[in-house]
């Protein structure tokens, strides 16, 4: 089976990857892997998705019974090149915050709502002021590099005002390039979300779960909690492995060129 890509991310080209690598590499020299993060968001979707069953030979339409939505919650994640995992950072989509949607979660889980259910200006700064800078206690004598995408709602004066007083190098990843470059993209999600699903498929079979068509607010964070627990095992070194395979540490252009 083949997998589709978008043909602007088929056509990123030797010099796009060898110039962002070479800039990479004196942005994070002499830095320890303990002080290299890498974050982004992601969405964890109200639909545990399809599974192989056993079915009457020659049975054409197979289904199951089971309430599911398009629906999808967005949660910031951020790691190191260490495998240290920051807790979660939930952006609900509301035009307000319930205190009952913050109950039940995983230990200093931060939570905020937009709009548009997705991370904008302000609730990234918010994610970047009081949980990022307070987990890792930035210092000036201590450079810090926080590596993620290029989004202009990941950009702010106040966020790069902060970044240059706590001495913490920014990197952006070049365009269309995160399923490359970006640890949490290559080796971290894919195996989260299965761990998500198979939740997600456990609850809603479950006395409670089946009676609502969609995941109640109040509800997410005792799932999220019960995801956080279970990749708690594989969760470090899924991270290390993702540092490694993107060539950002240990540093190795060359491992990053040889996957185009």
């Amino acid at each position: 089976m083949s997998s589709n890509i978008k043909r602007v991310r088929a056509e990123v080209g030797f010099d796009d990857i060898n110039s962002y690598m070479d800039n990479l590499g004196e942005t994070i020299k002499d830095i320890p892997a303990s002080r290299i993060w890498n974050y982004d968001e992601t969405n964890l979707s109200d639909n545990p998705g399809n599974k192989k069953v056993i079915s009457k030979r020659g049975a054409k339409y197979v289904e199951k019974i089971c309430n599911f939505s398009k629906s999808s919650t967005s949660v910031m994640f951020c790691g190191n090149a260490e495998g240290k995992l920051l807790a979660p950072y939930v952006v609900y989509k509301a035009e307000n915050m319930w205190t009952t949607w913050t109950e039940n979660g995983p230990e200093n889980t931060r939570y905020n709502r937009s709009k548009s259910g997705w991370f904008d200006s302000i609730t990234f700064e918010d994610w970047f002021t009081t949980h990022f800078l307070k987990e890792i206690k930035c210092s000036k004598d201590n450079p810090t590099v926080l590596i993620g995408d290029n989004l202009a709602s990941h950009i702010n004066i106040k966020v790069l005002q902060l970044c240059d007083q706590y001495n913490i190098k920014f990197v952006c990843l070049p365009p269309n390039t995160t399923h490359l470059t970006q640890p949490l993209d290559v080796a971290f999600f894919a195996p989260m979300k299965k761990v998500w699903r198979n939740i997600l498929t456990k609850w809603k079979e479950s006395k409670t779960g089946s009676k609502y068509s969609t995941i109640p607010k109040d509800l997410f964070p005792t799932l999220l909690s019960e995801l956080i627990n279970n990749i708690k095992t594989n969760a470090g070194q899924n991270l290390i492995s993702g540092f490694k395979k993107c060539g950002i540490f240990p540093f190795n252009k060359q491992t990053l060129l040889d996957r185009l």
